[in-house]
């Protein structure tokens, strides 16, 4: 995937998180259908936004640096972003009647967390699979 490519899909990615993470608790569906049945499902939701940031975060780093170092800073980048989207949810709950939930950082790391490990896991194998095509 391109950078250009990436960076837009990045973006887009931000503005849709931004829409999910900020709107009105009441503008939010109550039932997610099929998923309505499993507990918690808000934290994989969670998991899965932030696991999409820091997986295209990451490809706007690598490869011109190194793994070591996208990763850190994927890493943190992404868990400031989380933070900073509770302490939105926070200051602006009165409006959007949303409130910090501790455990939703925790979802949101999580998912940080496996799309990193996912995101070196390609990144190995690729570079495994170059070094045999040789």
């Amino acid at each position: 995937m391109s950078k250009k490519f990436n960076l837009i899909f990045f973006i887009l990615w931000v503005a849709l998180m931004f829409f999910a993470i900020l709107a009105p608790s009441e503008s939010l569906p109550k039932g997610i259908g099929f998923f309505s049945f499993i507990p918690h499902f808000d934290k994989f939701v969670h998991a899965i936004m932030f696991g999409g940031f820091a997986f295209l975060l990451f490809g706007l780093f690598f490869p011109p640096k190194t793994i070591a170092y996208s990763s850190k800073i994927t890493i943190l980048i992404s868990v400031c972003f989380a933070v900073f989207t509770e302490i939105m949810q926070f200051l602006l709950g009165e409006y959007i009647h949303r409130s910090l939930e501790f455990m939703d950082v925790i979802a949101d790391i999580f998912g940080i967390v496996l799309a990193i490990g996912l995101c070196v896991f390609i990144v190995k194998r690729k570079k495994r699979d170059n070094i045999w095509k040789r």
